[in-house]
């Protein structure tokens, strides 16, 4: 029937017949009047592109040119005309949609809108940009859990979230000279459009020589997983042990946080986190570096403040939030209050020069805490609010008036005994217990809000994050929770672990955890190491392990500006580590801070108080008792910060671990 059709006789398979038909319609095409003037691409000044890139990159040069027109290769190789709009909006960063990422929001898509936003700003760049990465990353969490449980999306409520994400991009300064699109003559454009291909086309048909004068075609060209990260490794440079660099090197992983320092070499080890499965890399100890080492009162200024009492060891030690006031508490439930002279001169010029009054009113009562019937109970904790001490030491808590050391009330009377209390917004209080429990409780109204149960052990303290609304607990069972402080539902929790070893530390006590000024990241203190987190996810970013020699740590604290964290060790040391580096910058011995004849090694400090408007002062609270604050001298502008005089070197005695 096929061969009897005249049109059909020639057929003998698909693909012979789909040649031919190609041919045919080539011919047609070819012919046709209307699409005659439209089978070439006009030819146009070859000139704009390289006007149009010295626009993009002033400090134009060929190297330069050549990587744009890759990256603008493969860019527009890789990607569907439906996102490529968004894409070059996050690549060029010069418009944020925010009617695009309000899409994000209200769809629920928390991961597309970090992603988004992350193309223009970044958590540290101001308050505004912390805020908004610290409520995707709650939401997501929140919405996590609500799906564990089966509980529906709320749109209305993702809608009036945009709301506020809206206010605060239009007063981001990284956002706001971002939100209009500049107007453009759509001529214009379609003219630079048709240069650039012009430009392109004898490109496109030909090959190109590489660097080493060989043929190449446009499909060989490096990919790169991020443009962002791409024109420093588009270049096969090869790094310092002579391999060419990887371009997945420019990956922006969001599974860690990545803290290197150039100046140090790194050994990789493969320790998987406990949960998230990641790589860690090792700092080595036997790195040797130029580091500042304080042996002598003359290197740094140093105050023992004022004392003709006999109490036994400060086991807690903090300032007022001006600064104006340093509470201690000791061993035997008593506490001191030293203050420096109160007016607004004198607080500016205020240093370690200037000895405080060892506070006593006239009524000459003394602040005491009930003490534990059992003396392995007396679990020391206090909290300041205004001119108000809460404090327990074993029994009940007592609020004490800091003007008069009267004792105004006494509350929660063992047991379970209170092991822990921070202040909440809203009037709120949280206590932590001996029994693992967590009370939220609020004084005035005398409710109780939630009781929180996720810990095997005591609570050993607690921190609140304002940004993320979160509640961060620890425990003596090496455990972290994360508390949603408006629902009260436990969001995640982790176990504590050694990136050397991939275990729970022997011993399980979490002694201290606190929040950076940032409010996301969470340090945790525990006597083997020390570690950061970032909230609420708990993602393991870092770890600090101390030599033997110095073993335990006693406290660690971050600086008031965050830029630094102080570690206190029972060898006596205070190390002083950069906060984004791990790297060690100083490191004060007990000779350059303690009285002459009191040296021993039973003499070390148990906690440290960094004050609240001076980011290189501390008080350090040590086991006879006595209270000294420290600070560079006054030549130097920061610990470990002014090149050496001398040849003095020191090797690290901590070991710093960070994921990749």
């Amino acid at each position: 029937m096929r061969r009897e059709n005249e049109q059909l006789s020639g057929y003998t398979n698909a693909t012979s017949s789909r040649a031919k038909l190609i041919d045919s319609l080539k011919l047609l095409v070819k012919e046709n009047r209307i699409l005659q003037d439209k089978l070439i691409f006009p030819c146009v000044n070859n000139s704009a592109l390289s006007s149009l890139i010295k626009l993009i990159c002033p400090s134009f040069e060929k190297e330069t040119k050549e990587e744009l027109i890759y990256l603008i290769h493969q860019f527009l190789n890789e990607e569907e005309f439906k996102e490529t709009l968004h894409k070059l909006e996050q690549e060029t960063r010069v418009f944020f949609d925010i009617n695009y990422f309000r899409e994000y929001i209200t769809s629920g898509e928390w991961d597309n809108a970090e992603k988004y936003l992350s193309a223009f700003t970044n958590m540290n760049d101001n308050t505004y940009s912390a805020k908004m990465f610290s409520q995707i990353q709650r939401q997501k969490y929140l919405e996590a859990v609500d799906r564990q449980q089966k509980l529906p999306s709320d749109f209305a409520e993702r809608a009036h979230l945009f709301d506020d994400f809206k206010v605060l991009v239009e007063r981001n300064p990284m956002l706001q000279d971002k939100l209009k699109f500049p107007s453009m003559d759509k001529s214009r454009l379609l003219s630079l459009i048709k240069q650039i291909m012009d430009w392109w086309v004898p490109y496109c048909i030909n090959v190109m020589p590489n660097a080493n004068n060989e043929t190449i075609s446009l499909k060989d060209f490096p990919t790169v997983s991020n443009l962002r990260y791409a024109s420093s490794i588009l270049t096969d440079k090869p790094n310092q042990e002579g391999r060419p660099l990887d371009a997945s090197s420019g990956d922006d992983s969001n599974d860690s946080s990545c803290f290197n320092d150039n100046n140090q070499s790194r050994e990789s080890t493969s320790l998987p986190d406990a949960d998230s499965a990641v790589c860690a890399k090792s700092l080595e100890k036997s790195v040797n570096l130029k580091l500042q080492l304080i042996n002598e009162p003359s290197e740094c200024r140093t105050l023992l403040l004022p004392d003709n009492s006999f109490g036994g060891r400060v086991v807690r030690l903090i300032y007022s939030h001006s600064g104006d006031f340093l509470v201690a508490l000791t061993q035997t439930a008593t506490h001191k209050l030293w203050k420096w002279q109160s007016n607004k001169q004198s607080l500016e010029e205020e240093n370690v020069n200037m000895e405080p009054q060892l506070y006593q009113p006239s009524s000459k009562l003394v602040m005491t805490n009930d003490i534990a019937a059992d003396p392995k109970d007396s679990i020391s904790c206090f909290a300041l609010r205004g001119s108000h001490l809460f404090s327990a030491s074993g029994g009940k808590i007592s609020i004490f008036s800091l003007e008069t050391f009267q004792t105004l009330a006494t509350f929660a009377n063992p047991p379970p005994i209170a092991t822990y209390f921070i202040l909440l917004p809203q009037d709120l209080f949280a206590f932590g217990f001996d029994d693992s429990s967590i009370l939220v409780h609020c004084p005035c109204t005398k409710k109780t809000k939630a009781k929180l149960k996720g810990h095997q052990n005591r609570i050993t303290c607690l921190a609140y994050s304002l940004s993320l609304n979160v509640l961060v607990s620890s425990g003596a069972d090496a455990q972290l929770c994360v508390w949603d402080a408006v629902g009260w539902k436990k969001l995640c929790s982790k176990f504590l672990h050694s990136f050397q070893t991939g275990l729970v530390p022997e011993t399980t006590v979490v002694n201290h955890i606190q929040f950076h000024p940032d409010q996301i990241h969470l340090l945790s203190i525990h006597e083997g190491q020390i570690d950061v987190y970032e909230a609420p996810t708990l993602n393991h970013t870092s770890q600090l392990v101390p030599d033997k020699m110095d073993l335990p740590i006693t406290y660690a604290t971050y600086s008031c500006d965050g830029k630094c964290i102080y570690v206190s060790c029972k060898s006596g040391h205070v190390k002083v580590f950069d906060t984004s580096t791990l790297e060690l910058r100083c490191q004060i011995n007990l000779t350059a801070y303690a009285q002459p004849g009191t040296i021993s090694l039973e003499l070390y400090p148990l906690v440290i108080a960094a004050h609240p408007l001076e980011p290189n002062r501390i008080a350090l609270g040590l086991t006879n008792g006595r209270v000294h604050v420290i600070e560079p001298l006054e030549s130097e502008v920061e610990w470990g910060k002014l090149p050496f005089t001398d040849s003095r070197e020191f090797s690290t005695t901590f070991g710093s671990t960070a994921l990749e």
